[in-house]
Parts: C-alpha cells; structure tokens; sequence
C-alpha cells in the first residue's frame, strides 16, 4: 500500500461517517435548494457528459444538427460551426434533463422520506451514507482529474508515487472516465 491508499481509507471513512450522521434527508435538502440546486445540476451535468455525449443516438442527432447548419452558407452559421454550437446545444440539453429529472427525484424521494418509523430511519441513514460515498469518488475523480492536468500526465511524478497502490488508484489516475470531456477539445 502506498500512502495515497491510507488517504483515500481516510476519506471513506469520513465520508461514511458524515453520511451516517446527517442521513439522507438533510444531505437531499442542502444540495438541492437554490444555488447548490444549481451547482449539483452543473456538476451532474460535468460527470455525465462524456458518458451521454458516446452514446449513439446522441452521436446521430448531433450529427443531423451539424449537417442542417452546414448546408448555409451564412457568416453567422459558420461562426457557430466553428464554436462547436452543437456541443454547446447538447450541454444545454443536458442541463435541462437533468435539471428536471433533479426536482421530480427530490420530490419523490423527500415525501418517501417524511414517514417517521424505524424503517425509514434506518434507509435514511443506510442512503445518507451512500450518497455520501458517492460524493467522495466523484469528488476522488475530479482532483485526480486536475492531478492528472496539472502534474504531468500519466509520465509524472505523481503517476510514478500511485504505482503498486491496493486500490489500483493508479490505473484510476490514469484512466479517469472524467477526461472524456477533455479529449472532446483536442
């Protein structure tokens, strides 16, 4: 094990215990009133846009966007075209999706959530604690993500130290799913 492994125990086991502690009610209503509403809207967005951007028909129906706006020869169009106004509509897109499917998901779940019996307690605490953990990889994946632009890729020196870790957060600095979006602009 290299020291990167006990760090990342250590955030797991904070992060449990967080989650533990607030449940998921109070986790569900902090992020998903006003701006963190917002931001977690953005954030979903960012972890999902390179997975729903590879997906065929999404693929098929940027394409057809492109196609419809290449055939004019406006000086306007091309500077859309030369923008990438087809990722920029697929983002927006997205946002939409997602924010929607966020307010009919919190409302669901938040009056599942209101019945006070043990039962209820007890998924509260056991999804707090997941959610919580989720929060922690996707969180682990976007410092790698910066690690990874900022360090020197996968030939740095940081690469070099993740080498032989239990948990293979070498293989994960190096093939992060979240540099989807990086290769996108190159």
């Amino acid at each position: 094990m290299v020291t990167v492994d006990f760090v990342f125990i250590a955030g797991i086991a904070l992060f449990a215990f967080l989650g533990l502690g607030l449940g998921f009610g109070k986790q569900l209503s902090f992020f998903t009133k006003g701006i963190f509403g917002f931001l977690i809207s953005v954030f979903v967005c960012y972890l999902l846009f390179g997975f729903v951007y590879n997906v065929p028909f999404v693929q098929t129906l940027l394409e057809k966007f492109k196609e419809s706006l290449s055939s004019s020869d406006k000086t306007a169009v091309k500077i859309l075209l030369k923008i990438r106004i087809d990722i920029v509509v697929y983002a927006v897109a997205l946002f939409a999706v997602v924010t929607v499917v966020r307010i009919i998901v919190v409302a669901i779940i938040k009056n599942a959530l209101e019945a006070d019996t043990l039962v209820m307690k007890i998924i509260n605490k056991t999804a707090g604690l997941l959610l919580s953990l989720v929060m922690f990889a996707a969180l682990w994946l976007i410092v790698f993500q910066i690690l990874f632009l900022t360090k020197g890729g996968a030939d740095g020196a940081l690469a070099q130290k993740l080498q032989g870790s239990f948990f293979r957060l070498d293989h994960l600095y190096t093939h992060n799913p979240l540099t989807a979006i990086e290769k996108l602009w190159k």
